[in-house]
């Protein structure tokens, strides 16, 4: 029997058993896992991982993502991404870290930012007055 999505609470988050198959938009707000297929967006404040046997066909939002099975749709990771092999990323990406292992695939267009928003101004030094 499938192992449907987990409460939060539970300590490992939530789980998306082999064989299970989903479509619509899903949320999460601790970390998640999916070994089945998911067709539609995925929306996690933390990391979501795509396990070897799952497939996902739609956007993935999150904090974190570890792709080791198939996303076809694009990614924004907050923090990172990571695509191990035999993982495979079929969509754009936009992240601050991303790491491809050697077997691993990404076919799609990267955008990475740095993290922190704008570097401070240098100030003038100021100048001392005569007293």
């Amino acid at each position: 029997m499938a192992d449907l999505i987990k409460p939060a609470g539970s300590g490992i988050g939530a789980h998306l058993g082999p064989g299970t198959k989903i479509s619509g938009k899903l949320f999460f707000e601790g970390p998640a896992t999916i070994e089945g297929e998911v067709e539609g967006e995925i929306v996690a404040h933390a990391q979501v991982t795509i396990a070897k046997e799952a497939t996902v066909k739609g956007k993935i939002n999150a904090s974190s993502v570890l792709v080791q099975g198939k996303v076809v749709a694009d990614i924004l990771a907050e923090k990172r991404l990571e695509i191990q092999p035999p993982g495979s990323v079929i969509g754009d990406v936009n992240t601050q870290s991303l790491v491809i292992g050697d077997g691993a695939t990404l076919e799609g267009q990267i955008s990475m930012r740095k993290e922190g928003r704008v570097l401070p101004i240098r100030q003038e030094p100021k100048k001392e007055t005569a007293g």
